[in-house]
């Protein structure tokens, strides 16, 4: 059989140029997985941690993704449930709800509007994380982001967070600071109105004279607004002339891809004792006084009688 020429040629260049298509165009529908995160997530300390409470908390898909979420914590239920949380006050905005999740279950959700969705476990209210889809093929490169971050199109829900300093509402208490004994420090952040502050990092450093005793590095988010710091053993008591010093600055906002520095004082305190050794000296004057008066006041009343 005699093959023509001028058939074979086109057919050949139309399949080439088909592979080449599919090899090329990405799927209309991605797959995208997401669990949640290792360790135990029946308390709180998976929101402070880099990888999360979710694996990954944060992640950015295509509209018409098919996203797959799986719980994989073998010890505990939880659920995926689109909405946010104010302190412990979950409000589902209805996007998705896989219901109660046993290990190794299931819930498929299909991405089909573009925009962001914060989600979170009913049961656990500090498990948080968020999708944000977009158009079909959408680049972000740095620079992009940065610009998408100034003119808030991109702004993710958990940088919603006030990041003025000056809205922030900081309260530390300290146990007795006694010589050659740690103190514990108590650390309460909120925003004015009392909500708790969506993922800020902070510095919290104490010193005595020229001696630091406390400086690290610490976490808070809307489900923890107080955390907790030892010092080393005080090199003497706190009094008016040595007292602890303590400082608490801000060192940004957000984590991952949306983390923002923003560094600045917060608050600070000197904790000295409760009365002063000058007030002390006064009351213990006060009532010697009082009690001198007092008993010369029933001599002079049992002479007259």
């Amino acid at each position: 059989m005699k093959i023509h020429t001028k058939t074979v040629f086109p057919l050949a260049a139309i399949f080439v140029t088909a592979i080449m298509l599919l090899s090329i165009t990405p799927s209309a529908f991605a797959e995208v997985t997401i669990t949640t995160a290792s360790g135990n997530l029946s308390v709180p300390g998976c929101e402070e941690t880099a990888e999360g409470c979710y694996t990954p908390d944060n992640v950015t898909v295509d509209v018409g993704s098919i996203i797959t979420m799986t719980n994989t914590d073998s010890a505990g239920i939880h659920t995926f449930t689109a909405g946010t949380v104010d302190g412990f006050t979950p409000t589902p905005t209805g996007e998705f709800d896989s219901g109660i999740l046993n290990a190794d279950q299931s819930f498929e959700y299909t991405a089909d509007t573009v925009g962001e969705i914060s989600y979170y476990c009913m049961l656990h209210t500090w498990m948080q994380g968020v999708i944000v889809v977009q158009e079909t093929g959408a680049q972000m490169d740095g620079s992009m982001m940065d610009d998408k971050m100034k003119d808030g199109s991109m702004m993710d829900k958990k940088m919603s967070m006030k990041m003025d300093l000056n809205e922030i509402m900081a309260e530390i208490k300290t146990s007795e600071g006694m010589a050659n004994k740690p103190m514990t420090v108590d650390l309460t952040m909120t925003e004015l109105d009392g909500k708790g502050i969506e993922h800020i990092t902070y510095n919290i450093k104490a010193t005595q004279g020229s001696k630091i005793i406390l400086d690290e590095e610490g976490h808070m988010h809307k489900g923890t607004i107080m955390n907790s710091h030892v010092t080393s053993a005080l090199p003497m008591a706190a009094s008016d002339s040595m007292p602890v010093v303590l400082t608490v600055e801000s060192v940004g906002f957000g984590h991952d891809e949306q983390y923002v520095d923003v560094p600045g004082e917060i608050a600070t305190k000197q904790v000295v004792p409760e009365f002063g050794t000058i007030a002390v000296m006064i009351l213990v004057v006060a009532i010697v006084s009082v009690i001198a008066i007092s008993a010369r006041s029933r001599l002079s009343i049992m002479t007259r009688i």
